[in-house]
């Protein structure tokens, strides 16, 4: 007899065999990678017979477990058992999931959920289909007589002057007429300062340089 188990601590995969006397007890362990590599297999291999020893010569899996569990190396992280949702390394879940599989009251101490009984709520699931089955009330449908026009705001310096609503001041005419001139303009070979178009060339409002046209 024996009990095979395929095991994932953190995306690296291995395989477990463990062959059983005939009460049940396992008696011989075999530990195989898959992508490992040969220093990885051949350490788990000699593991592997190393435990195989010592149950055959009377070794209790308790203390084997107590000895082996819990030690600290890579690769660890998560694993895809329910009751070992985590391992600290390779070694750390061969024996713990030994112990889960023979060690008798070993998963009932240990068990991620140990000690949380689930408790009966009446109605709960009723409960839960009323609200998933709600019905959503229909949304108005917007009517084109209701529809609100929105008229540009009339700028502070515009009331009051006989000035259009919305229509540009003076000084933002300026303004924007000189961004529009500085868009592809160079910088002032004399002082740095960006300059303006002035007809087909540019001149630099800082200092008066022209790129030659004036």
């Amino acid at each position: 007899m024996a009990v095979n188990h395929k095991f994932n601590i953190a995306g690296h995969e291995g395989y477990l065999n463990v062959g059983l006397f005939e009460d049940g007890q396992p008696g011989e362990l075999f530990i195989t990678m898959a992508k490992e590599g040969s220093t990885i297999g051949g350490l788990m291999d000699t593991m592997a017979t190393l435990t195989s020893l010592a149950l055959q010569y009377g070794v209790p899996l308790e203390a084997l477990v107590r000895k082996f569990s819990h030690q600290r190396f890579e690769p660890s992280g998560f694993t895809k058992n329910r009751d070992l949702p985590t391992a600290s390394s390779l070694t750390d879940y061969i024996f713990r999931w030994l112990a889960f599989q023979f060690l008798p009251g070993y998963r009932e101490e240990h068990a991620p959920d140990r000690g949380q009984q689930e408790l009966a709520i009446p109605g709960l699931r009723e409960e839960i289909a009323r609200r998933v089955n709600k019905p959503v009330p229909e949304l108005p449908v917007d009517d084109d007589d209701l529809a609100i026009t929105v008229k540009p705001a009339t700028p502070p310096e515009a009331k009051g002057n006989g000035r259009e609503a919305g229509a540009p001041v003076p000084a933002q005419r300026a303004l924007t007429s000189q961004i529009v001139n500085m868009l592809d303009a160079p910088a002032c070979a004399n002082c740095g300062q960006v300059m303006i178009r002035n007809g087909k060339c540019f001149r630099c409002p800082n200092c008066g340089e022209s790129s030659g046209c004036s």
